[in-house]
């Protein structure tokens, strides 16, 4: 959840002198809830801001919701052809290999415009960004460039400009050391011989990548009436969203939004091609049936229509500008929004159903573990078959997720112990010894195991370690337990066989306990032993 700041004023002028408080009800209802805000922040509206809108990170991108809402017109979105070229230098690909580029003329910025601007471009790469990590953006005085411009690389000591704030010119490792930007985002570049930026073609710096613009035509303010904008990244379909929300803002207050094309080594595009309307199949039966409701196609389109959405016979356009909408039951809950929630008439569910507690057993071994020094993760059930691979564990096809979009969450574990050593790999810089614990779902033999395991990985960790945690956990929950030599286990190396052994209640075999195997580690770029213990609790 990220939080932005508008003047009250402002948002009220923008959306046609409308009422604050039906202003704050209409935002709320939109889902950006907001409230007037106090001291510094006086006659502004605090509004949060959820991950799937980005585009109401905008001033604009609030007020054209709340005018389609009310159902006023707002701009066509569209972008010129232009002779502006920007070619893409082939030694960008393994750095960050994406660039996609604009310009817009005719602004009229003040003040205010500016700052909401640079509030919005802030939140966006911090967000979807990752904090730069995965794309950040500039924007650049049109009138001082030269075009065609040139995203490549050299080496630190050949890019010399004066980065934003400085009275002098620095070297690109220069100011990775001594800039705020620099120091703040090194860690993305340092690693490389050569640094990414972008030049115009009188050789003039424009930005290093993603570090911090120029201080002579990387700064906007009032006079500035066009800019030049780059989004930079690894992920280009990111890159064309936030694109895509950028210029439909900017078309709002007036702008003319202008193409340019792109040439990479291999291929040359219309950055802005993508700046058009998707296309849904529209299917009222499905609306009706989700919602519960009896809506008319007549009624449907209205509702679309508020919005932001058009239509056309079975088809459903969305704007370029809603980035969010992944599936056809977004736009039913768009259409739940403009019908009203307060509309909708609560009924009882014609079944009953009633949860459970957390076993007895359960508790007491949070709560043993936890006196132990040993902190709970909690991870996703669903991993890869690479990272199971990696662990030397079994797979079956059964557990498979049928069309996953990710294959690094496209099948069900079959060991918690994957779980805890990735949290060791993600936590191996910090302090030893660690000594982490979950209680989870695994799926084992065609049906889901309720299991616990708890782990130490530290320098000298022992099988005599994790044995006498181990006894004091079971001894305090009242089971009794044996410990019987590891037979070999076919298509199971995740533990050493010599250092291992099997955990018995009441002569059934339960679990696993040992020095996980030195391969293993090595695959999960582990330095330390681990010792680890999984039983199941079913």
């Amino acid at each position: 959840m990220a939080v932005v700041e508008f003047y009250i004023d402002d948002l009220r002028e923008m959306c046609g002198r409308m009422e604050e408080k039906k202003l704050i009800e209409t935002l709320t209802n939109l889902g950006a809830p907001c409230e007037a805000g106090e001291g510094e922040s006086k006659g502004k509206l605090i509004i949060e801001i959820t991950p799937n809108r980005p585009d109401f990170f905008f001033i604009e991108g609030l007020t054209r919701a709340v005018n389609t809402f009310q159902k006023r017109k707002i701009p066509e979105y569209t972008a010129k052809k232009s002779d502006y070229v920007v070619i893409v230098d082939s030694s960008v690909e393994k750095i960050r290999p994406s660039s996609l580029c604009a310009v817009v003329k005719n602004l009229k910025l003040d003040a205010r415009r500016i700052e909401y601007l640079i509030q919005a471009q802030e939140k966006l790469m911090t967000t979807i960004g990752r904090k730069t990590r995965k794309f950040g953006m500039g924007f650049f005085d049109l009138n001082k460039v030269v075009f065609p411009i040139k995203y490549t690389t050299r080496k630190p000591e050949d890019i010399v400009y004066r980065p934003l704030g400085y009275q002098k010119t620095a070297n690109a490792r220069e100011i990775l050391t001594n800039h705020p930007k620099g120091i703040e985002n090194r860690h993305m570049i340092e690693k490389f011989d050569r640094y990414p930026l972008y030049e115009d073609a009188n050789g003039r710096v424009l930005v290093l990548i993603p570090i911090v613009n120029s201080e002579e035509c990387g700064k906007i303010d009032e006079r500035t009436n066009a800019v030049f904008i780059e989004v930079t990244g690894t992920d280009m379909n990111t890159i064309k969203s936030v694109m895509n929300i950028l210029i439909c803002s900017l078309i709002d207050i007036g702008g003319t939004a202008y193409s340019v094309e792109m040439k990479y080594p291999d291929k040359k595009f219309q950055s802005m091609q993508g700046l058009v309307d998707g296309e849904v199949e529209l299917d009222l039966e499905f609306i009706n049936k989700i919602l519960g409701l009896e809506l008319s196609k007549k009624d449907v389109d209205g509702l679309l229509a508020r919005m932001g959405y058009k239509t056309s016979g079975k088809k459903v356009m969305t704007p370029p500008y809603r980035i969010d909408i992944m599936h056809f039951m977004d736009i039913v809950e768009d259409v739940a929004i403009a019908y009203g929630y307060e509309k909708f008439e609560p009924m009882l569910p014609d079944f009953f159903t009633s949860g459970k507690t957390i076993g007895k057993t359960e508790s007491e071994i949070d709560k043993t573990l936890r006196g132990m020094g040993f902190l709970e993760t909690v991870s996703p059930i669903l991993t890869s078959p690479g990272s199971i691979k990696n662990a030397g564990l079994k797979q079956t096809k059964d557990a498979e997720v049928k069309n996953s979009k990710s294959e690094e969450f496209s099948i069900i574990r079959p060991a918690l112990a994957l779980s805890i050593l990735e949290c060791f790999a993600r936590n191996k810089t910090k302090g030893l010894p660690q000594k982490f614990y979950e209680i989870g779902d695994r799926f084992v033999g065609g049906e889901l195991e309720r299991a616990v395991v708890f782990a130490v990985v530290d320098r000298n960790v022992s099988f005599a370690d994790i044995r006498g945690y181990a006894q004091t956990l079971f001894e305090e929950i009242g089971l009794e337990f044996k410990i019987e030599n590891a037979a070999s286990e076919p298509g199971n190396e995740l533990m050493d066989e010599e250092k291992s052994g099997m955990v018995m209640f009441d002569g059934e075999v339960r679990g696993r306990i040992g020095l996980v195997n030195e391969d293993i580690l090595k695959r999960f770029n582990l330095q330390n032993k681990v010792a680890i213990c999984e039983i199941v609790l079913d």
